[in-house]
């Protein structure tokens, strides 16, 4: 039996460039890890089945199932296993939660049957099964183009402390985008500054890179995410605060580890949906 965690992730960074041919948006963004994690766990079997702590819909819709019937189909006919995940990650939340247990189910299965096939090749693979799911592979920080699929690692910006609230409402993706479509202009913010910033690092440079072209489209969308965030206007020790993704969850990048824990309970206790204290990753830490 192999267990191994799947991380949430907030973008630190994120422009829309334009829509593709294809339909989908055109990316700029830099994401990050952080401890708030799912936890899967995989073992031999004759066949393929996937049990989940909560209800994700048909099974062979859920991202989990889709890899690991990618990866047995590509490089390990007849194989099995028995997934087990358990879910902790806020479905619907902007936090990749789905993409992160499909990459790491991926690793996960690469390693119990002994298929090794290596960053790149996982990474190819796991991104037919969705946009995002290629960063989860190495994780950490890294920026993502395309349609988030072509993953450049960064330095890690690791050991900072990060507050998630997610105001318990799901953001449709599609609509959040769709209103971005409509008010996208030639100007296009630029992340230069993360290519720099381990060298010259302080949470206050970090907290002054932060942009979410989404942002916007997301409170237009989500009324339950607009509420938290006219709520949660300021607090002790945060240096920022943004939507991850297409939301609906608020992140809020903090001071110190004390203000942190501090903070998420206040906003717990102010009943404004659920509230976590994390702090990222660096790349390659999801083994349990």
């Amino acid at each position: 039996m192999l267990k191994i965690l799947a991380p949430a992730k907030v973008n630190w960074f994120l422009e829309v460039l334009h829509k593709r041919p294809d339909g989908y948006h055109a990316i700029d963004t830099v994401m990050q890890t952080i401890s708030l994690c799912d936890e899967i766990t995989v073992e031999n079997a004759d066949s393929l089945s996937l049990h989940c702590s909560i209800d994700l819909g048909p099974t062979e819709k859920n991202l989990v199932w889709r890899a690991a019937a990618l990866l047995r189909d590509e490089h390990a006919p007849g194989r099995g296993a028995r997934i087990t995940l358990k879910k902790n990650i806020p479905h619907g939340a902007g936090l990749g939660g789905g993409s992160s247990d499909a990459a790491s189910t991926m690793l996960a299965l690469d390693r119990l049957w002994g298929t090794n096939l290596g960053t790149g090749r996982l990474q190819e693979l796991v991104s037919r099964v969705g946009s995002d799911c290629a960063f989860f592979i190495e994780g950490g920080t890294a920026r993502c183009t395309g349609r988030g699929e072509i993953v450049e690692p960064l330095h890690d910006v690791a050991g900072v402390d990060v507050v998630i609230l997610y105001p318990e409402e799901v953001c449709p993706t599609g609509p959040v985008y769709q209103d971005a479509s409509s008010h996208l202009t030639d100007e296009k913010a630029k992340c230069y500054l993360f290519h720099v910033l381990p060298s010259a690092f302080n949470r206050t440079k970090l907290a002054s890179a932060i942009f979410n072209r989404l942002q916007d489209s997301a409170l237009r969308v989500s009324p339950g995410l607009k509420q938290a965030w006219d709520r949660t206007e300021s607090g002790r020790g945060v240096l920022a605060r943004f939507v991850s993704g297409s939301g609906s969850s608020i992140a809020f990048l903090m001071e110190d580890r004390e203000s942190a824990v501090t903070f998420a309970a206040g906003l717990q206790s102010q009943g404004l949906g659920q509230a976590f204290s994390t702090v990222t990753l660096p790349r390659g830490a999801v083994w349990g």
